[in-house]
């Protein structure tokens, strides 16, 4: 749990929300979100090297 809302902290997204959201997909039998960070465009290499 303390994993989760230091992720979701370092994302600036809502700890609150992200649990809900999970436990109802979990009670609904539907898939839950992710604690990835969504995907960006990067034009080359150079661009995935500058986020890290």
């Amino acid at each position: 749990m303390l994993t989760v809302v230091t992720t979701l902290k370092s994302q600036n997204r809502n700890v609150l929300e992200f649990i809900t959201q999970a436990v109802v997909a979990a009670r609904g039998g539907t898939a839950t979100s992710s604690l990835l960070p969504e995907p960006t465009a990067c034009s080359d290499d150079s661009d995935l090297l500058k986020a890290a």
